[in-house]
């Protein structure tokens, strides 16, 4: 039985954690539609806050290979 090596797991992996990761953004952005849900603009805003600080420390951890645990809670 072959194994695979680090590169090829790296593919697998990625291949099916992104697009999940696509489509729950996607489900994060249906929160937007006002006519079905209503929200503050302190709460878009915490949002919007929450999502660009874990992508930003997502492209951080392939420029430098850190490893940076958070969580959200919307207050």
């Amino acid at each position: 039985m072959a194994t695979k090596n680090n590169s090829e797991h790296f593919i697998e992996l990625a291949n099916k954690r992104v697009p999940k990761a696509l489509k729950y953004l996607d489900l994060v952005g249906n929160l937007a539609n006002k006519s079905n849900y209503s929200y503050t603009e302190q709460q878009s805003q915490q949002i919007k806050k929450a999502l660009k600080d874990k992508v930003n420390e997502i492209c951080r951890k392939f420029d430098s290979g850190t490893n940076n645990d958070s969580s959200f809670k919307l207050l």
